[in-house]
């Protein structure tokens, strides 16, 4: 089970995609769908600092975080 709270602002975590991909960087925050005025992009969302920028998940895309 991922530890949300401990990923969302972690120093170095790895996503692990539900399609065996992943990506390393930092946790960068959380927002939840209900918190998105356009309705077209409001999903429950992990944002990542990478070397190349901050990345937006849906986090219904994540298999695991790797603290």
């Amino acid at each position: 089970m991922i530890n949300w709270k401990k990923a969302e602002f972690a120093d170095y975590i790895k996503v692990i995609f539900k399609d065996g991909t992943s990506i390393s960087g930092m946790g960068d925050g959380i927002s939840l769908a209900e918190d998105f005025d356009d309705e077209e992009y409001a999903m429950d969302t992990f944002f990542i600092a990478s070397e190349n920028g901050t990345i937006a998940i849906d986090m219904a895309e994540i298999e695991d975080i790797i603290l």
